[in-house]
């Protein structure tokens, strides 16, 4: 066997090496990530840090953040709106692509409650 033959098959075998210890500890991690959360889950539950009301501040903080998303998108629909029926107006070819597409928005938005619950 020739010498660079000799350093091809080094070098093969260094990779396969480094590939199999990669691995081998990618599983260890996505293991590890895996087990970890339902320690500190039993953890806070045993401390009871999921019995009680929620608080108040963040809930008024998440209301009026609920409130400021509802009426922005509200007004970038009535545009959208506004602007698709401007394009049917002037008779433009995508405007009914268009019009399709904000309905099919419009739905995902009133049912992403419904999606998320």
């Amino acid at each position: 066997m020739s010498t660079p033959t000799r350093t091809r098959s080094a070098n093969r075998r260094k990779q396969r090496s480094r590939l199999a210890w990669s691995t081998a500890a990618a599983m260890l991690a996505a293991t590890g990530m895996l087990l970890a959360p339902a320690g500190h889950v039993h953890a806070l539950e045993a401390a009871g840090a999921f019995k009680g009301e929620a608080i108040s501040g963040v809930a008024e903080f998440v209301g009026k953040l609920k409130g400021n998303l509802v009426w922005l998108g509200g007004t970038a629909m009535g545009l959208i709106i506004a602007v698709v029926g401007i394009m049917f107006m002037a008779g433009h070819s995508r405007a009914h692509d268009l019009a399709i597409r904000t309905l099919v928005g419009l739905a995902i938005l009133a049912s992403i409650s419904g999606i998320v619950a």
